[in-house]
């Protein structure tokens, strides 16, 4: 029988954080005559994800069903290329990750805006943080860097500007795969992070993604019905780990403004490059001077000035565009 939705799970080294993830898709309600299936795709894991996969293999739901792939190449972009292509579903694919937890009508409300909006390349919904520690004092600024957004009930189309593009959260993204197919390249400039785990510019690769899908004539939209929790741990609000994450979305900054022009368009922004140069370097400079006696005791200031430092240095670190082969490794389905 046709599969009418594909979850694709991407995962690594979560066999503590994967367990909650499928229990929640196992609560899935409202799915009566729905066929679906949970994706789990394992990005090089070197724990016992394959383990706990296996486990609820035995015990799923009767109504749906659950395939395991392994990825072993690195980076989150190779992880859902590769739930992109495996996908039974000819239609709808959502994307979770290993700390995303939908909320129980998750599923129905993807599925039943997919079929009430058949123009929708993609549409994404409300991500809501679930943090283990307090957030530091004016989080909402910098919520952004940790894939949370709240764009509220309301279902709406995002427009297709150049300036301030605005474009879904990746948890809980549904991408309809004639739209990848049709306006997805292969060659992309953002993987995702490599083996080595580095923070160089290689984030923001679902971004790149839905810039490409905005830039067609498909249409990208919010619905505020599907709703999503992002787990997030002691660590993911620690000084190191926000300056890094913010430091890494910076430095995306120029392969997502190509990403948002057609090939054509792009030798011009080639030749805007140093105007880019001169105005992110005038921006560190004034954002520096402004709140500079605060960047070591205010967290938040500190982190949207090293994506201000990331911005201004991506003219420089813009990684060339490659293929989902040109990078050895090669999947395997258990």
């Amino acid at each position: 029988m046709p599969i009418d939705f594909t979850v694709a799970v991407r995962t690594y080294n979560a066999e503590k954080r994967l367990p909650e993830v499928l229990d929640h898709l196992l609560a899935q309600t409202n799915a009566e005559g729905l066929q679906w299936e949970v994706l789990i795709v394992d990005n090089n894991s070197t724990d016992r994800t394959a383990a706990i996969v296996a486990e609820y293999v035995q015990r799923w739901r009767q109504d749906s069903q659950i395939r395991f792939l392994c990825e072993p190449r690195q980076g989150c972009g190779y992880g859902r290329e590769l739930a992109m292509r495996e996908a039974a579903s000819e239609t709808l694919v959502g994307f979770l990750d290993d700390d995303n937890l939908p909320e129980p009508t998750w599923l129905a409300a993807a599925y039943r805006f997919g079929q009430e909006h058949p123009k929708a390349g993609a549409y994404g919904g409300n991500i809501y943080p679930r943090l283990e520690v307090a957030s530091p004092e004016n989080f909402h600024q910098i919520k952004f860097l940790l894939a949370v957004g709240d764009s509220g009930d309301a279902a709406f189309r995002y427009p297709k500007t150049f300036v301030r593009r605005r474009c879904p959260v990746n948890p809980g993204c549904v991408i309809r795969k004639q739209a990848w197919q049709e306006a997805v390249p292969q060659h992309r400039r953002l993987w995702g992070r490599d083996a080595s785990r580095s923070m160089v510019a290689t984030c923001a690769e679902d971004v790149e993604v839905l810039h490409y899908i905005i830039n067609s004539h498909w249409e990208v939209w919010h619905n505020g019905e599907m709703k999503v929790w992002h787990h997030m741990p002691a660590r993911r609000l620690e000084p190191e780990y926000l300056l890094k994450t913010a430091r890494n979305s910076g430095l995306s900054a120029h392969a997502l403004r190509l990403s948002k022009l057609h090939p054509w368009q792009q030798p011009l922004l080639t030749l805007l490059l140093p105007a880019f140069i001169l105005l992110g370097g005038l921006r560190v400079a004034a954002f520096y001077l402004r709140y500079r006696s605060e960047l070591t005791t205010d967290i938040v200031k500190a982190c949207l000035f090293q994506r201000q430092i990331g911005i201004f240095l991506s003219c420089f670190a813009t990684p060339r565009a490659r293929r989902y082969d040109d990078t050895p490794g090669q999947s395997q389905q258990a």
